[in-house]
């Protein structure tokens, strides 16, 4: 009965609690609802009606940022990285070095072995690298088989004497001219003056045709021309103009004229010049030649003429032989040679020399505001007083000061080496030949003014030129280390030292990723 009585007595005492519990959750809800801010218990309230999920997750982020940090982040990774990195790389020695498992002893001799190796590697692939940025170059030569037949190069051949002394002596005003040029060098303080008429009759020259007027003729310089036995007529050999003053070229093909080739090598197949000096009409002239005789410049067809910088000298009383061998030159475009081209103004091919020549007209025109007879383009032609006082002075002096004009040297171009052997002409015995013949007209050059041996000994030069191989030789520059062969280079140092290749590169690569990226994602 008590029992009874005391578990009734429980029940109720619960139910008033419950009660009283559920009567205070309602007053404190109440009292939340009107203050809005803070609960009996001091913690601050907010009321959400809505909620952003991206703000959710922005949140959750930073809260994992908190947690997981920078360093948290690297330890983890090169801890997952040393774990898989015996495996997943294939370097001799690396899974030595990582695993814990192995005596310390071991794992220090294979870190020190990989330290010197990797030192090796680095060192080789550094210095392979420097020498592969110099663009280092190699030369082949070779020597094409002998062809049926060879063009011959064009000749160009100049006099020494660019005026002929009876001729310029009809003109006292040019005379003067020569003449002051020439003290100019040799004797300052002497001076012929000019009347202003002479001068204004000067300034009124045409220089291109005052050289034609005054300068040799052809038909007296060229007493014998033939090639291969053949005579070559007078009208294929050609004017032109040079440094040297007006010269004439064979074999240029100009104008439809057919190209000569040589079918055999030596003196049967080559060209034969007899040529006068006329030393009796050499008189001043603006390049203060001393010497008589001739230049001779053998070219490529599609070149301009460079006789005082490429050509060689023949002078009276002599037989030059001259030996020719033809050369192909081929060189190597950028990034490893410097060979290029640029468009020419008034040229259609390009070549260096003819770049050159352009510049040194635009720099002559521009300081003296005309050009000489051997320079091309429309501007007006120099007198011979801007020859003798300006142009010829930037030509001899200030040709340094054309560097801001770049001219690469052409990729391909074909050059004509001369090897020369002389012998004295003519022979007593032919020059006394020589003088009977002309004096009994057998031999007739009516352009001679005396006959005598003397005379001969003194003015007539002898040329012989010839193929000495109907072979080409061919000189290529090329690169002698590309980056192939800088790539196999480092290969085989990787290789040799630590037994890796490049693919282990991208095995360390993959296995650096792999492991960052299962680190931040796991």
């Amino acid at each position: 009965m008590q029992m009874y009585h005391h578990q009734i007595l429980t029940l109720q005492t619960t139910v008033i609690y419950t009660r009283r519990r559920k009567r205070q959750g309602r007053e404190r809800k109440k009292v939340m609802e009107n203050n809005n801010t803070t609960d009996p218990r001091g913690f601050v309230t907010v009321k959400l009606d809505t909620v952003d999920r991206q703000n959710i997750q922005h949140a959750g982020a930073k809260r994992l940022d908190r947690n997981f940090s920078g360093v948290q982040l690297v330890s983890s990774w090169w801890l997952a990285l040393s774990r898989s990195a015996p495996e997943g790389i294939g370097i001799a020695g690396v899974k030595y070095v990582l695993v814990s498992t192995e005596s310390r002893l071991r794992r220090l001799g294979w870190l020190v072995i990989l330290m010197v190796a990797m030192t090796i590697v680095s060192y080789e692939i550094v210095d392979r690298g420097i020498y592969f940025s110099t663009g280092p170059l190699s030369v082949n030569i070779a020597v094409n088989q002998r062809e049926k037949e060879l063009t011959f190069p064009k000749v160009v051949v100049c006099n020494y004497n660019l005026y002929v002394k009876s001729k310029i002596q009809t003109l006292p005003a040019v005379d003067k001219v020569l003449r002051n040029y020439e003290y100019r060098h040799y004797d300052p303080n002497r001076t012929i003056a000019l009347t202003p008429e002479e001068v204004s009759e000067v300034k009124a020259m045409d220089m291109s045709r005052l050289l034609e007027q005054l300068a040799h003729e052809k038909e007296h310089m060229f007493l014998r021309a033939n090639f291969a036995g053949k005579p070559i007529s007078l009208d294929d050999i050609i004017p032109v103009f040079t440094k040297e003053g007006r010269c004439f070229e064979i074999n240029d093909g100009l104008n439809g004229t057919e190209l000569l080739k040589s079918e055999g090598i030596g003196r049967a197949f080559g060209m034969t010049l007899v040529l006068n000096t006329e030393q009796d009409e050499y008189y001043y002239n603006s390049y203060l030649n001393d010497a008589t005789g001739f230049i001779i410049q053998l070219l490529d067809q599609d070149e301009v003429p460079q006789v005082l910088e490429q050509g060689f000298d023949v002078g009276p009383g002599t037989l030059t032989s001259v030996a020719i061998l033809a050369t192909q030159h081929i060189y190597e475009k950028p990034p490893y040679g410097v060979c290029g081209e640029k468009k020419e103004k008034f040229y259609e091919k390009y070549s260096q020399p003819k770049c050159d020549l352009e510049c040194m007209t635009d720099f002559v025109v521009g300081e003296c505001g005309c050009r000489t007879a051997y320079m091309p383009g429309n501007a007006t032609v120099c007198d011979p007083i801007a020859i003798a006082t300006c142009t010829q002075y930037i030509v001899e002096h200030r040709h340094g000061e054309l560097d801001n004009c770049t001219c690469p040297i052409e990729c391909e171009k074909k050059t004509f080496s001369a090897s020369l052997s002389s012998a004295k002409y003519p022979s007593n015995f032919r020059a006394n030949l020589f003088e009977e013949y002309l004096n009994e007209s057998v031999l007739n050059f009516p352009s001679l003014k005396r006959a005598d041996s003397s005379f001969i000994k003194d003015n007539f030069v002898a040329v012989d030129l010839f193929f000495s191989s109907l072979g080409t030789n061919v000189i290529t520059q090329q690169a002698s280390y590309t980056i192939v062969s800088f790539m196999c280079d480092a290969g085989g140092a990787m290789g040799l030292w630590i037994g890796g290749s490049l693919l282990t590169l991208y095995e360390i690569i993959d296995l650096c990723g792999h492991s960052f990226f299962s680190t931040r994602h796991p």
